[in-house]
């Protein structure tokens, strides 16, 4: 086994987690016009919901179906409740709304499922794959393969079909959206529903693997956050941006140290926002 080998596999499965959590945050984005500093919750409670009931007595034909749910449910909770509410708030007012959200949602799940890890079995088994002079399990294989095709398929939706165009609509000008009698609310709460469904599927393929626990959440979100904005906020680009920076974590992981892997991540972030904060001061000059 070799060292490159084995973390290109990884940065594979922890890419395909950052696309689908990228997009999700996109969808949300270009619906709402905001990033949604909670959608990284969905998938802390996807995690933790499916490990409680697996560790309850439950089935995975029943915990799994059931966590994904609970996704869904948490984002179009952070839409109806948290955002539609303060609709009339400034942008950073309901950043800061969903970032509170987050927290509060944190202190629910230690005071439900503790401060413990948790994880559950996988719902794929099989003697590790040996490619290149790596191995993989046979569920990380499923992850990266249903990111591919979950996100290509929510692609789609939004570029080839009539909801997407509603979406895209509601998103350009609601006012405009409204009057040609699109549900401007409704399509809000599909992307939720839509970002939400993205974060359950990734903790449902990935905690398996790892471990899911009540402060997750928030790294997801700013992993995620950073792949959506590599990607410009296209849903395009996601998907690749989602994989190169979980191929970039890796890397920084095996040949410098996992210590250093959330500081070079959050500076890279640092350096991202003044960069895009720059381009937009000398871009708006120069159009004046």
């Amino acid at each position: 086994m070799t060292l490159f080998a084995q973390l290109v596999l990884a940065g594979l499965m922890s890419g395909a987690v950052y696309a689908l959590l990228a997009m999700g945050l996109v969808i949300t984005f270009r619906t709402a016009g905001i990033p949604n500093l909670a959608h990284g919750e969905a998938y802390a409670i996807a995690g933790l919901a499916a490990a409680g009931a697996s560790h309850a007595g439950f089935g995975l034909v029943v915990a799994l179906p059931l966590a994904i749910a609970a996704a869904i449910a948490v984002s179009v909770v952070v839409e109806y409740v948290v955002l539609r509410p303060r609709r009339h708030w400034s942008v950073a007012g309901l950043m800061l709304a969903s970032l509170g959200f987050a927290f509060l949602s944190r202190g629910v799940l230690l005071l439900w499922f503790g401060a413990d890890p948790l994880s559950f079995p996988s719902f794929v088994t099989g003697p590790p794959l040996r490619i290149g002079g790596g191995a993989i399990q046979i569920q990380g294989v499923v992850l990266i393969v249903c990111s591919l095709v979950s996100c290509f398929a929510v692609y789609l939706v939004l570029t080839r079909t009539e909801l997407g165009l509603r979406l895209r609509a509601s998103s350009i000008n609601a006012n405009c959206a409204q009057l040609m009698g699109i549900n401007v609310e409704g399509a809000r709460i599909t992307a939720f529903a839509m970002a939400g469904l993205l974060a359950g599927l990734a903790a449902v393929c990935l905690v398996p693997l790892t471990s899911v626990d009540f402060q997750t959440g928030l790294s997801m979100t700013v992993r995620g956050f950073i792949a959506a904005a590599l990607a410009g906020m296209s849903e395009s680009r996601a998907i690749l941006c989602g994989f190169i920076l979980g191929m970039f974590e890796a890397v920084v992981s095996g040949y410098i140290g996992a210590l250093f892997q959330d500081p070079i991540v959050f500076a890279g972030l640092i350096g991202l926002a003044l960069y895009q904060s720059r381009r937009m001061r000398y871009g708006g000059a120069a159009r004046a």
